[in-house]
């Protein structure tokens, strides 16, 4: 059940974990960002994403086939994932950010025992509504979550998860973990994105925003205008085409934080230190 008051110190106790100075934030790479990467990055993240994971037999067998077309995904025994994730979140912990788990599964039924394991551990349980590879396209999840006519399945899964966290927040004196969608830009229309959100509004706490631009090499921060408009009360992490102070900073006009990926690969770091540096002294 939906409980305004439980959502609320969810948002809170997660603010309290993250350093004020802090802005940017790790995304999650497909069999890139695990628990061993994260660590490399002592005091930079705001938050550091792990993922994404698949849950269930059917998810991993569409990331062997995306893996043996050349692409990364992190691939793993399922009976051995409640080791496997306890570990990469303890090693993402030593980032000394809060840690975000991205997750993908076709059926909530088969996921839940790995569901209970990410939402006792981690600080934000995120689900994948972003992957855009045909095997898992042709599951009905990643961005086809976002479509109207799987608003019924999204919404089902997001109360089965949040039934879940509410259960276990009452075993924990109502500690609770933020849910979290990452979500893609211009797969739909930001309008009928929004409609579908509100469908599900009660059941997140926050967005995080791939700002896609189909054809330009640049975010489409209008897209992110129109969510954060209509999406206040949620913390809002925008992503795409941030690599420097200026590209972070143009988009923290309509979000609370942004993910960085490629720069990351590239090495292109300093301008974060710089920034969290800069944000320090203006908060001190």
């Amino acid at each position: 059940m939906y409980n305004k008051n439980n959502k609320n110190n969810n948002l809170l106790n997660l603010k309290n974990k993250i350093s004020k100075n802090k802005k940017i934030v790790l995304a999650p790479m497909a069999g890139i960002t695990d628990g061993k990467f994260c660590k490399k990055y002592k005091n930079l993240f705001a938050i550091v994403c792990i993922g994404a994971y698949d849950l269930d037999k059917d998810s991993q067998i569409a990331s062997e086939k995306i893996v043996n077309r050349g692409r990364k995904e992190f691939l793993y025994n399922l009976d051995e994932f409640d080791n496997i994730i306890q570990q990469n979140i303890m090693d993402a912990k030593e980032s000394g950010a809060p840690v975000s788990v991205n997750v993908r599964f076709k059926d909530i039924n088969k996921s839940i025992d790995k569901i209970k394991t990410i939402l006792q551990r981690a600080d934000i349980f995120e689900l994948n509504c972003h992957c855009r590879q045909k095997e898992i396209t042709d599951l009905g999840i990643g961005q086809e979550l976002l479509k109207k006519e799987n608003n019924r399945i999204l919404k089902n899964n997001l109360k089965i998860i949040n039934k879940i966290n509410n259960e276990l927040s009452g075993q924990l004196n109502g500690s609770s973990t933020p849910i979290f969608l990452k979500i893609r830009a211009n797969f739909i229309s930001s309008n009928e994105l929004i409609n579908n959100l509100n469908n599900v509004k009660d059941y997140f706490d926050g967005l995080h925003i791939d700002c896609f631009y189909p054809n330009k090499n640049c975010a489409d921060l209008d897209y992110l205008m129109d969510l954060r408009n209509n999406f206040k009360d949620k913390v809002i992490i925008g992503n795409n085409s941030v690599n420097s102070i200026n590209d972070a900073k143009n988009m923290l006009k309509y979000c609370d934080f942004v993910s960085v990926a490629r720069c990351i690969l590239r090495d292109n770091i300093e301008w974060i230190k710089e920034m969290n540096n800069e944000t320090e002294k203006y908060i001190y």
